[in-house]
């Protein structure tokens, strides 16, 4: 991935977490006009990458040099991104009236109305980026304001990070669409497989290191897939090998043992002077030493060589998920009559927005997944359910005992305690031997389960937090899941599907992944935004319809 005039270098860059453990060594990267995805599994360091490229963060050793600062959309919009956008709108006024056009075609006029009339208020960036921290605005619509102002700004180097994060159908395809003529330098850090599909240029990051593979999302599936079969090959040899060493080392040993033992018999017949006998012990010693230190070097480098080999590995255990025995249900989990939310638009005066009325629903074991555009009020909904909310009208009634909940990206699970620690602790598992057998069963990393959730990646955090709810005693009757695909890799994306394939109580899951919808068996959709009197709908999904007899 070279060009003649490069907008981006990174020379030799060394990069560790903050506890130590290396993520990259002597990495290059030379990058023009490329268009590449960066993939891997959650937890490789493909984020920290991004951050090291974009200047936010600095490498433990090496360089990264830029012809133009780049341009970064995180994957969790903060104040930093906020800074970003009213500092670029003061610089560069003119931009101001495309922003609100384009704005317009996308449905958000009303959010960036709010964020160019206050950046142009008498205050310095920080200040207003505070003031448009919380517009009523939903994450998806901010996210798509973030993108369409990098779009506008046309930088050099454009770096995105889990872009299709919080975006509807229409926003991914959006984004899809512009991503595919972009002129300058891009890297994307995603596992949407739409988006990944419209590239042709991927650095593969793994532990075993980073490599660049030029080519289809679909070669790229199937070279990693070879490319596991040759290292579990390898692996299976390494461990041949291993044992065979240590199997000579023990042959050798046993006979040093008899030859020692003989030839003790033997100088006693001799009478041989105890001198001589000292002199031949200390030559025996020295020259075994030498044999035995050369022999150790070998077998810990085949077991190092070994452990590399398996490291390489991806996580591929069988899943045998043991879902919980649940009682006979005893009624609805969740009741709502006659619910009505409403919203303050973002517009100069504030005005009212309707965002659906006189909403029932009664949840107890079924399947139901949550939809609709950004800002129809997918979230609202979630947090009247959990009480984060009241409503304007109606009643919202929810047994919370019997409820499990994870927010988008594990936000409410960002405990200082491990996997383990809870299991043991909250979930009534019996000792360290079943909590490591629940984790293999989940296909969750050991090592992962070790560490404090909240240093966990958001993907690897939502399965954590699924682990803890499904060993839960009493066991739940609901799980409520917001966007519980977001940031997840395919093996945890598969891990994830499994689980609640198996799961046997009811599930309320908000997600823009039509795919995963139908992959874990929803039974029927409630459907925000829909323009009619109420602005909502209950349904059954299409495929469901289409396979009915």
């Amino acid at each position: 991935m070279r060009a003649t005039k490069p907008f981006l270098q990174a020379r030799g860059l060394d990069i560790r977490t903050t506890s130590g453990r290396p993520l990259f060594h002597q990495l290059d990267l030379i990058l023009a006009t490329d268009r590449v995805a960066m993939v891997g599994r959650n937890g490789v360091g493909k984020s920290t990458l991004l951050k090291v490229l974009a200047g936010e963060i600095s490498p433990h050793h090496g360089v990264v040099r830029w012809s133009q600062r780049p341009w970064m959309v995180a994957q969790t919009l903060g104040h930093s991104e906020h800074i970003q956008l009213a500092t670029w709108l003061r610089a560069h006024p003119r931009h101001s009236a495309q922003l609100l056009d384009e704005a317009s075609t996308l449905g958000l006029v009303h959010v960036a109305r709010r964020v160019v009339d206050t950046c142009f208020l008498p205050a310095n960036p920080r200040t207003v980026a505070r003031q448009t921290l919380q517009p009523a605005a939903s994450l998806g619509e901010l996210r798509k304001l973030h993108l369409l102002a990098a779009k506008i700004a046309n930088p050099h180097m454009l770096l995105l990070d889990e872009p299709t994060s919080d975006l509807d159908a229409d926003g991914a395809s959006w984004l899809r669409g512009w991503l595919k003529t972009w002129p300058n330098g891009l890297i994307v850090i995603s596992h949407d497989r739409d988006l990944l599909r419209t590239f042709g240029d991927f650095l593969v990051v793994a532990e075993s290191g980073c490599h660049h593979h030029h080519g289809s999302y679909a070669e790229l599936r199937a070279q990693l897939a070879a490319d596991q079969r040759e290292e579990e090959v390898r692996y299976l040899r390494a461990l041949q090998r291993l044992e065979q060493q240590e199997q000579k080392h023990d042959r050798i040993c046993q006979r040093r043992k008899r030859k020692k033992n003989v030839g003790r018999l033997h100088e006693l017949r001799r009478r041989t002077s105890r001198a001589r006998l000292n002199d031949k012990r200390s030559y025996a010693q020295q020259s075994q030493a030498r044999v035995a230190k050369i022999r150790d070097q070998r077998i810990t480098a085949a077991r190092e060589l070994t452990r590399a080999a398996r490291r390489a590995l991806m996580v591929s255990l069988p899943l045998h998920v043991k879902p919980p025995s649940l009682p006979p249900s005893n009624g609805p989990v969740v009741r709502l009559k006659q619910i009505t939310a409403v919203v303050e638009t973002a517009t100069e005066p504030p005005a009212k927005r309707v965002l659906f009325s006189q909403l029932n629903l009664d949840l107890g074991r079924e399947r139901l997944a949550l939809i609709g555009p950004n800002g129809a009020g997918k979230t609202t909904l979630l947090d009247i359910i959990l009480d984060n909310r009241k409503p304007c009208q109606g009643v919202a009634w929810t047994a919370f005992s019997k409820v499990g909940t994870i927010a988008q990206g594990g936000r409410d699970w960002l405990l200082p305690h491990s996997l383990l620690q809870l299991l043991r602790e909250t979930a009534d598992v019996p000792d360290l031997d079943s909590a490591v057998e629940i984790l293999h069963a989940h296909q969750f990393p050991l090592a992962l389960g070790k560490r404090p959730l909240h240093s966990l990646s958001p993907g690897e955090r939502v399965r954590a937090a699924l682990i803890c709810l499904f060993a839960r005693r009493p066991a739940l009757d609901l799980l409520v899941l917001d966007e519980p695909t977001y940031s997840l890799d395919l093996v945890g994306l598969n891990a994830l599907t499994t689980a609640l394939q198996t799961w046997p109580g009811g599930l309320l899951v908000a997600s823009h992944d039509a795919e995963f919808l139908c992959d874990i068996g929803v039974g029927q959709e409630l459907v925000l935004g829909t323009g009619n009197a109420h602005n909502w709908e209950l349904r059954v999904p299409t495929d469901k319809i289409a396979h009915t007899p």
